[in-house]
């Protein structure tokens, strides 16, 4: 596509989603028009991910494992002047490019709110909390699909290149430049990760792993314990 016919980037780094990937990729396509590009930045897949998203991606580029370092670099090759950052084990059932164009008309950045996509009651009470910590602080996690001016995310610097909590130092560096836009439509995010640990094992998980970067523990150990079932 022609880079002066392109506004939006959608940026979506990978490693071994040959199952979700594909799903996010189709709902994309049907909400999208030709003026959104679909990057995606794997990170060393040894599945079938590459293979079954060949045809359905704008761009496929490789990058050293980690979120950061792989949303970094798709946006070094996006060609739009906005950038949307998705996790691929999410689910987009909105029409994404008018939310987001008239959000960074007024905005510099901001995010959606986020649904668990389980009908088990605990998580309409997590996802509840999660959205009420963030409109309260005015820190998003990489599930609430941030978006970005891109001559903004050059200005302070990309995400930082660490091995987790990125989201929540770009959150902070971000609310420097200005309020949010947040949008009330949803983004559905896998429970794959609560299904594995269980919901409250989880949560009390998260919060400790926040309270130890708050304290300045190492990030690659926090990503470690992170991984740990």
């Amino acid at each position: 596509m022609p880079i002066e016919h392109i506004t939006l980037s959608v940026i979506i780094p990978a490693l071994n989603e040959e199952q979700l990937l594909p799903l996010l990729l189709n709902e994309l396509h049907t909400k999208k028009s030709s003026k959104t590009e679909i990057i995606i930045v794997d990170g060393g897949s040894t599945d079938k991910t590459l293979e079954v998203i060949r045809y359905t991606a704008d761009q496929i580029i490789h990058a050293k494992p980690g979120r950061a370092e792989q949303m970094n670099a798709g946006a070094v090759c996006a060609k739009g002047k906005l950038l949307w950052f998705l996790h691929a084990d999410s689910s987009i059932s909105f029409k994404f490019e008018n939310i987001i164009e008239a959000a960074l008309h007024d905005h510099s950045w901001g995010w959606f709110d986020m649904h668990l996509n389980h009908p088990k009651r605990i998580f309409r009470i997590i996802e509840s909390m999660m959205n009420l910590r963030s409109r309260v602080t005015s820190i998003a996690t990489g599930d609430q699909g941030i978006f970005v001016r891109k001559d903004v995310f050059l200005e302070i610097g990309f995400f930082p290149s660490i091995a987790i909590m990125e989201d929540i130092v770009f959150s902070k560096k971000l609310k420097r430049v200005g309020k949010p836009f947040i949008s009330n439509a949803r983004i559905k995010t896998s429970v794959r990760r609560w299904e594995n640990n269980g919901p409250v094992r989880t949560i009390l998980k998260m919060w400790a792993l926040r309270l130890l970067f708050f304290l300045r523990a190492p990030p690659n150990w926090l990503k470690k314990q992170y991984d740990q079932r």
